[in-house]
C-alpha cells in the first residue's frame, strides 16, 4: 500500500481547512444548543404562567357569579376552566420534558463537536511545530553549508599553488 506525501505547506493548509469546518460546526451546535435551551426557558415560562393563572383561577371558584348567572352554571363554569388550564399545563408540561430531551442531546453534539474541534487543532498544531522545526533545520543547514563555503574560500586563499 502506497501512501501519498503531500508536500507540508499542503497539509498545513489542509488542516486549516478542517479546523476551520470543526469550527464552524462546534458554532453551529452552540447555535442550536442555545435555541433549545431558549425554547426549555420559553417553556418553563408558560407553565409557570398556567399555574399562576390555575391558582388565580381556583382562588376566584367561590368568588360571587357577574349578575345574570347562577351559582351552579357560574361554579361548572370556572370549574371547566380550572380543568382546561390544567390540561394546558400537562401538555405543555410534556413539551417542557420533550424540549429538555432536545436540550441535553444538543448538549452532547456540542460537546462531542468541541472535542473534535480540540482534536483538529492539536493537530493543525502540531504540523505547524513540525514545519516550524524543519524550517529552524533548513535554515541551519544552509548556515553550515555557508560556513562550509566560507572556509574554502579563506583555506583556497591560504593555500600556496602547487607548481605544474
Amino acid at each position: 500500500m502506497s501512501r501519498r506525501r503531500y508536500p507540508l505547506e499542503t497539509l498545513v493548509r489542509l488542516r486549516a481547512h478542517r479546523t476551520e469546518l470543526a469550527r464552524q460546526a462546534l458554532l453551529e451546535k452552540q447555535r442550536a444548543t442555545r435555541a433549545s435551551r431558549e425554547r426549555c426557558l420559553r417553556i418553563e415560562g408558560e407553565v409557570d404562567t398556567l399555574a399562576r393563572e390555575r391558582g388565580r383561577q381556583r382562588s376566584q371558584l367561590l368568588a360571587p357569579p357577574p349578575p345574570g348567572l347562577d351559582w351552579p352554571s357560574a361554579l361548572a363554569q370556572r370549574e371547566r376552566h380550572i380543568e382546561y388550564l390544567a390540561e394546558l399545563a400537562e401538555a405543555a408540561q410534556g413539551r417542557l420534558q420533550q424540549a429538555r430531551t432536545a436540550l441535553a442531546q444538543a448538549e452532547q453534539e456540542q460537546d462531542a463537536a468541541r472535542q473534535a474541534w480540540f482534536r483538529t487543532r492539536a493537530r493543525q498544531e502540531a504540523l505547524e511545530q513540525r514545519r516550524d522545526l524543519w524550517r529552524r533545520e533548513q535554515r541551519r543547514a544552509e548556515a553550515r553549508r555557508d560556513e562550509t563555503a566560507a572556509e574554502d574560500l579563506v583555506s583556497a586563499r591560504h593555500r600556496p599553488l602547487a607548481p605544474s
